[in-house]
């Protein structure tokens, strides 16, 4: 009897966490952890960009303000796409989101703290502040999605899986 592969065995899956058929991201890369830093390179230079471009028109906001609104719209843009470009994961939206917007946040006070310190304590200027405490964060946010925000369950015991793996 031919055995027919299923298009989400071991074989045909990239690296890293994955619950769906490779996205269009995924095809061109085939390892999660170069597609994870890429997304999140994207969306840390453009939320960089915003913070520095919030802070140019508005000079006299305070710090944490010109954070906050930089990190809401990153926040929600980045979500969709780590979800639909690199997870590739189904279901469980709302623990998804939940679990990603807790690691988002724990790194959000850890950058919100670090740069009250830096800027309005020690008076570094704001944006090369900003700036070096995004390198330091982007790592720690790295570990929290791949390990938390949108890990699945291994599917060893499925009946589906049993039976590719048997066949092979």
């Amino acid at each position: 009897m031919a055995s027919t592969k299923h298009p989400d065995s071991p074989a045909d899956a990239v690296k890293g966490i994955h619950n769906g058929p490779p996205g269009p991201l995924l095809r061109i890369i085939k390892d999660q952890r170069v597609a994870f830093l890429l997304v999140g390179g994207i969306n840390t230079a453009f939320s960089t960009g915003l913070f520095i471009a919030i802070a140019w028109l508005y000079p006299d906001l305070p710090s944490p303000v010109v954070l906050s609104i930089a990190f809401v719209v990153s926040l929600i843009a980045v979500f969709f796409i780590y979800r639909k470009l690199v997870f590739r994961v189904k279901g469980h939206f709302w623990l998804d989101l939940g679990r990603f917007t807790l690691v988002n946040l724990t790194m959000f006070f850890t950058n919100m703290a670090l740069l009250l310190l830096a800027h309005e304590i020690l008076g570094y200027p704001k944006i090369p502040a900003q700036i070096a405490i995004t390198c330091v964060t982007v790592v720690i946010n790295y570990f929290g999605h791949k390990y938390f925000s949108f890990r699945r369950r291994p599917d060893a015991a499925s009946p589906t899986k049993a039976t590719e793996e048997s066949t092979t």
